[in-house]
């Protein structure tokens, strides 16, 4: 009489494990050599070149089409300057620049004892007909002293030079030191 052998095939524990850890250990590597919070900032940085590019493109647009240079609306108008920049606001209402709490903040570049609306530059005059709308940084939890971004405050700069009308358009919060900005 023929014995009946068991002949079930699978995996043990432990053959399951190693492999898990094995799998656990290449999913740690790769994590490591990918750097996803080196791809984000490089994600961010990207976008606000794409939105520098936009707010300058839309001055010059506007600029074209009227024939004049465009300062801004009357209420936080483009200043020229080459001590300091502008931050670059779609509401005005909420700023005082000689007021701490009320002055957008774009570290080391605005100037602080402007008095009025001086540190700021509403374009809210470009909007629907040469931009979409006003572009706000990326990040959105840049720290600020003033208006919170979106709230009025985009996180990028003007800056009319004196001497030759260029405008500079630029991020104040750029990650990885990065340094943003276009000049036409």
């Amino acid at each position: 009489m023929p014995t009946k052998t068991n002949t079930n095939r699978g995996f043990t524990l432990i053959e399951l494990l190693i492999v898990i850890a094995i799998i656990g250990f290449l999913a740690a590597a790769i994590l490591v050599a990918v750097d996803p919070v080196k791809r984000i900032q490089d994600s961010r940085n990207s976008k606000r070149w794409s939105e520098v590019n936009g707010i300058l493109n839309a001055i010059l647009t506007k600029q074209v089409d009227d024939r004049n240079l465009y300062n801004g609306e009357s209420s936080a108008p483009i200043i020229a300057t080459t001590d300091a920049v502008q931050v670059i606001v779609s509401s005005d209402a909420a700023v005082a620049c000689e007021v701490v709490g009320t002055r957008p903040l774009c570290p080391g570049k605005v100037q602080s004892t402007a008095a009025g609306k001086g540190c700021a530059a509403n374009l809210s005059g470009l909007v629907s007909e040469f931009i979409a709308a006003l572009p706000v940084d990326p990040k959105n939890d840049a720290p600020t002293t003033g208006p919170a971004l979106g709230a009025g405050n985009s996180g990028y700069y003007i800056q009319r030079i004196p001497t030759t009308n260029r405008i500079e358009i630029g991020s104040c919060w750029p990650d990885q030191g990065a340094s943003i900005s276009v000049r036409r």
